[in-house]
């Protein structure tokens, strides 16, 4: 199996497909995690189909840029991708308290996410679909870069843009996955390393090293220099580093906002999660979920309104987000000014700044900020949100409510209403329990689980790593924590 898994990296790392069915499972077949891979497994021949260009071709500028076009459509599926909601935006969403499942969904394996109950070392298909898609972002990140700095050396921005998407996939894997992530590699030349779980903090230090790098690689492009700067200040911020991430967000200016685009439409690959079939979502918008959870439907607040679709076959609403188009075309924001201001006022908390709520009032009040990927969009239509002002929201300023406890709990309400469904909310509840101390049943969904009567959520707050990895990798033997 590991010589016909090296020839099989070999093969792939000097074909490129015009076919996009031929290409993901070629990438697929990359990563430790695919076991038992062969071309004539997934070819049915081992000869070239009509669909797939000369291998010659990927060594070329042109093959470069393809092979970091690759990496873009990757990584977007990873982060907000429809299939199934097995995305960063989706399972993080479930294993938080932003959703729920709804109507198709029930009965999936899906229910061991929502439910904070997952068994380490049993099989998990939408676990394993992040999991996977991460590890090919990586994947393809690292082909993209080796083909670019060879043959595309003028292209320096966009190969800055891949290591920055690089490390924004492990900084996912950091956020919802345990202790313990194989950072194992591959490159163009069809090399690969296999290698051992990395604890957290290694991970996002790794993320880190590449931001590094591609610091010095996209001065050329100003958004993609806000961008490195925002994934460092997101790495700092799971590190616990506060300061170290305001300072990160501090260079970002007020206007940026970058986005994950999705097409909508028939094709399950250009859809993002919130895509609704047939009048029928797989998930819904949680309310109060599991007495913890935030009041996200019945607080009012135009950040986060949302539209009952349907009744699933348990009695229960499925609300879909307004923000998000129910054909999936809408975008995701990946990063924007609102989270780095947030991050600036969660470091001024932490250091007993009375700044930090002039920061947060400023969002509320100032009338330019938002993160409503639709906000121009004449197609969506919401009149809890100001459309008049270009879809932005000026919303009443806070109080302080006087007790240290009560602030971090409104400075992360704020995240959470600033930053819904855009894959940030499981990593703040995971912070709250890893660097302010709290016990994760008083953060995280709790008590009677509603989708399976007579049961109750567990105690997750990660994922354990799929045990397809430990199968095709020799070196991993499993999360090394599963805590915080």
């Amino acid at each position: 199996m590991h010589n016909e898994r090296v020839t099989m990296m070999t093969t792939m790392a000097y074909m490129r497909s015009t076919g996009r069915h031929v290409r993901r499972a070629l990438v697929a077949c990359s990563l430790a995690m695919a076991t038992g891979c062969s071309i004539d497994g997934i070819l049915k021949s081992d000869e070239l189909p009509p669909d797939v260009t000369d291998p010659a071709i990927t060594k070329t500028p042109a093959g470069a840029v393809a092979a970091y076009h690759g990496l873009v459509e990757e990584f977007r599926g990873a982060f907000g991708g429809e299939v199934f909601g097995r995305s960063v935006t989706a399972i993080g969403g479930m294993l938080g308290d932003e959703l729920q499942l709804g109507s198709s969904s029930l009965g999936r394996d899906a229910v061991p996410v929502d439910a904070r109950a997952m068994i380490e070392g049993v099989a998990d298909a939408d676990a394993l679909g992040v999991y996977g898609k991460l590890q090919k972002a990586r994947g393809q990140a690292s082909q993209a870069i080796g083909l670019l700095t060879r043959y595309a050396p003028d292209q320096r921005a966009v190969t800055g843009h891949a290591y920055v998407l690089q490390a924004f996939s492990e900084i996912f894997l950091a956020e919802l996955f345990c202790s313990g992530i194989p950072l194992s590699t591959l490159d163009y030349e069809g090399d690969y390393t296999l290698r051992p779980g990395s604890t957290t903090e290694e991970v996002y230090q790794h993320a880190l090293a590449l931001l590094d790098t591609a610091l010095l690689l996209v001065t050329d492009s100003t958004r993609f220099v806000d961008l490195t700067r925002m994934a460092q200040a997101r790495a700092l911020l799971g590190l616990g580093d506060f300061a170290g991430a305001a300072a990160a967000a501090a260079a970002v200016p007020d206007g940026f906002s970058y986005s994950m685009p999705f097409l909508g439409g028939s094709s399950s690959t250009s859809r993002n999660f919130a895509f609704i079939s047939l009048s029928l979502w797989s998930l819904s918008v949680a309310d109060l979920e599991g007495v913890n959870g935030l009041n996200y439907r019945t607080s009012a607040d135009p950040r986060v309104t949302t539209t009952r679709t349907a009744t699933n076959q348990n009695g229960f609403g499925i609300f879909h987000p307004n923000k998000y188009l129910a054909d999936g075309s809408s975008p995701i924001v990946l990063a924007s000014a609102v989270e780095a201001r947030l991050i600036e006022a969660e470091a001024a908390l932490a250091a007993g700044n009375g700044a930090w709520l002039a920061a947060v009032n400023a969002l509320r009040t100032n009338g330019t900020f938002t993160t409503r990927p639709n906000a121009t969009n004449p197609a969506v239509t919401d009149t809890l949100w100001n459309a008049g002002s270009g879809g932005v929201a000026q919303l009443a300023p806070l109080a302080d409510p006087g007790t240290p406890e009560a602030r971090v709990d409104l400075l992360f309400r704020e995240r959470a209403f600033w930053l819904f469904l855009t894959g940030h909310r499981h990593a703040d509840l995971r912070r709250l329990v890893r660097h302010y101390g709290l016990n994760d049943f008083s953060v995280y969904p709790s008590g009677a689980y509603p989708a399976l009567g007579g049961q109750s959520y567990g105690n997750d707050v990660t994922i354990p790593i799929p045990p397809e990895e430990r199968v095709s990798n020799p070196h991993f033997s499993g999360c090394i924590s599963r805590d915080a």
